[in-house]
Order: structure tokens, then sequence, then C-alpha cells
């Protein structure tokens, strides 16, 4: 996997603009960019997980209509 540049004021401000149609001022920009660097450093912990075998839980309750669900 290819190496993550930071996360910038000017790319949040770009992305809010461009793509969800929503320019933000500057200092909001730099106020959510910390906040956005830790959330996309905790998905990259995530990833390094070894959890690629590991089958997902299937969880399963089936409920009665007009029943009771205990």
């Amino acid at each position: 996997m290819s190496t993550r540049s930071p996360i910038t004021p000017k790319t949040l401000q770009s992305v809010a603009a461009e793509l969800a149609g929503q320019p933000i001022s500057a200092e909001k920009a730099a106020a959510h960019t910390e906040i956005f660097e830790n959330i996309m450093q905790m998905i990259a912990s995530l990833r390094d997980l070894p959890i690629k075998d590991v089958e997902p839980a299937v969880i399963f309750r089936p409920v009665e209509r007009g029943g009771d669900s205990k």
C-alpha cells in the first residue's frame, strides 16, 4: 500500500467546495483537519490488524410474527 500524504486545510477546503458543494472557511478547515487526520490514522491502524482469514460473525435471531422477541 502506498504512503498517504497528511490531510491539509487546503485539501479539506478543496474537497468541501468541489465535491460537496459546501465551501468552508480557512479557520473551519484548519480546525477539522486534525480531526480528519486522526480518523485516517485510526483507519490505517485497523488495516494493519491480522484478520484477513477471520470469518465475519453472523447473527440470526428469527422473530415470529405477532410474537414476542425474547
